[in-house]
């Protein structure tokens, strides 16, 4: 009797740290985001949000399009669905189609353009203010659970920027006249006026205030973020801030994240909830270990909760994201410090029956 009552008060404690760390790790879980980036649906909702319920999602990144359907916001609440629109900053083909002045200009000269990304001049106060009442009018008619500010950095197409990239090669922008001139203003840097063109100009700026000229660029960024952090607060307070970022860790590419794309991950993340890099292994000819390190770098960074994006099929590569690559992509994005996943897209996930059941899988147990 003697030994069974030691035994159970051995037990006992074990049992109780054992379910402690269990229901944790649970709990843990059931806090992460699991989210699909859609921009479009023409189907049934109430199957659809069935069929997420069913695959663990728990928060759209819609586009605005859809967000504005009535239907669709209602379905989504009724089904405990976190909506989050996605609000494209600087990339706006619309607008430089109806006014090319806006135009970023690279260090070369030539327009913020290469194949389907265009981006505007991030220094036209009117523009930005335009953004920021886009913002306020969009939570106030929509009322979003979070806004997920996409293209909040400078021109690149980061997309086609393999592992092996010089560099050099890679765009700086923006050298347009209202950049120019708000940078000297701000900096009290003056620009000799011997210099005509732009790559000159460009090329002294560089070799004379690189550090100025880059910590400039990263405030024009960081400023869009807080202003549009701060009016989509004052419409309502408590609303959720997501942040797209180019998955680059700190020394990639000779620091380009700040350099070329203007991301100060730490000075970003005062205004965020979440930090999300698009972690698109595949598409960047990287290994999936590749989304968990990105994950830690931006941790390291800014102790944030980080949800990185993956893909769920081939984009700008022949080569096919095959089952295997997806499952250990998701594995990998998932380990911690991961906050959760974002899937790229819906519309590319719901085509792959294997995948959706992989997924079922890995979040669902």
């Amino acid at each position: 009797m003697k030994f069974l009552q030691y035994r159970f008060a051995i037990t006992m404690p074990i049992l109780i740290l054992f379910m402690t760390v269990f229901q944790s790790c649970r709990q843990g879980q059931d806090d992460r985001i699991i989210g699909v980036k859609i921009y479009d649906h023409q189907g049934s909702l109430e199957e659809l949000f069935s069929e997420w319920r069913d695959l663990g999602i728990n928060t759209a990144f819609s586009s605005l399009a859809l967000l504005s359907s009535d239907e669709y916001r209602l379905a989504a609440r009724e089904n405990g669905i976190s909506m989050f629109v996605i609000f494209p900053v600087f990339f706006n083909p619309e607008a430089l189609a109806e006014s090319p002045d806006l135009y970023a200009l690279t260090h070369q000269g030539a327009i913020a353009k290469e194949e389907w990304v265009e981006f505007v001049c991030p220094s036209s106060e009117e523009y930005r203010n335009l953004m920021v009442e886009n913002a306020r009018d969009i939570i106030r008619k929509y009322d979003p659970d979070g806004i997920s500010i996409d293209f909040i950095r400078h021109f690149v197409f980061w997309e086609k920027v393999y592992p092996d990239r010089n560099p050099a090669t890679l765009p700086v922008t923006c050298f347009d006249s209202t950049c120019l001139a708000h940078f000297q203003l701000e900096t009290a840097v003056s620009i000799p006026d011997s210099l005509t063109s732009t790559a000159e100009t460009a090329g002294w700026i560089t070799e004379n205030h690189h550090n100025e000229w880059t910590d400039w660029r990263c405030n024009l960024i960081t400023g869009m973020v807080q202003e549009i952090a701060e009016a989509a607060s004052e419409i309502k307070p408590g609303i959720l801030i997501n942040i797209h970022l180019i998955p680059w860790a700190q020394e990639d590419f000779n620091g380009a994240i700040k350099t070329v794309a203007g991301q100060d991950i730490p000075a970003l993340s005062q205004y965020a909830d979440f930090l999300s890099p698009m972690t698109y292994a595949h598409m960047v000819k990287r290994e999936p270990p590749w989304i968990h390190s990105i994950v830690k770098d931006i941790y390291l960074q800014t102790e944030n909760k980080i949800i990185p994006s993956i893909q769920v099929n081939k984009a700008y590569l022949d080569k096919e994201l095959d089952l295997e690559e997806f499952e250990e992509s998701l594995l990998e994005a998932l380990k911690p410090p991961s906050g959760g996943v974002v899937f790229w897209s819906w519309e590319r996930l719901n085509q792959e029956a294997d995948k959706k059941e992989v997924l079922k899988d890995i979040i669902m147990n």
